[in-house]
């Protein structure tokens, strides 16, 4: 009977924290029978919805505090999210030119998809770069996981613009 006493006293301990979590705004993310707790980002959710199954738990993880410091994980995630824009490219850069440019500018200067640190690299080689500090650099990624978003998002309501174009025409 003690262990049933200790199970029911867990699962009530365990509704009442999820309970807690949700009222101060965040959400449990689980992967791999491990339970993180993130802070809820609209636009995280929305696009984690919108990815590949095996990139969601990365999407709404990104800003946890597990990876603050973690510019390895972090530039995982973002090469992730790169190759999946790829190709969508040529149709972003159809709706949103700024955006598609500042953000393939990002994956291709800022040490992500190429050595941008080491001079040895010479063609791919940025100075600004290679001066910068850990810090500012995740600072730089993190803007880019958030236009990272933005993109997804954007290219989500492609088809809502199409409707509604599709709704004016006919009035």
């Amino acid at each position: 009977v003690p262990n049933l006493l200790d199970r029911y006293n867990v699962t009530l301990i365990t509704q009442q924290i999820y309970r807690v979590i949700e009222k101060i705004g965040y959400m449990p993310a689980e992967q791999d029978g491990f339970t993180i707790f993130v802070e809820k980002s609209i636009p995280a959710i929305a696009v984690s919805e919108i990815v590949p199954n095996e990139l969601s738990y990365k999407v709404i993880s990104y800003n946890h505090h597990s990876m603050k410091g973690n510019l390895e994980n972090k530039k995982e995630t973002l090469l992730k999210l790169a190759n999946l824009l790829e190709g969508k490219r040529k149709q972003l850069k159809s709706i949103n030119s700024s955006l598609e440019d500042d953000l393939f500018y990002s994956f291709n200067n800022l040490n992500l998809r190429h050595n941008n640190k080491d001079i040895s690299y010479k063609e791919k080689y940025k100075k600004h770069i290679a001066d910068m500090s850990n810090t500012e650099l995740e600072n730089w990624y993190d803007e880019i996981y958030q236009l990272s978003l933005l993109a997804f998002l954007e290219l989500d309501n492609i088809e809502r613009i199409n409707r509604i174009e599709e709704l004016k025409r006919h009035y």
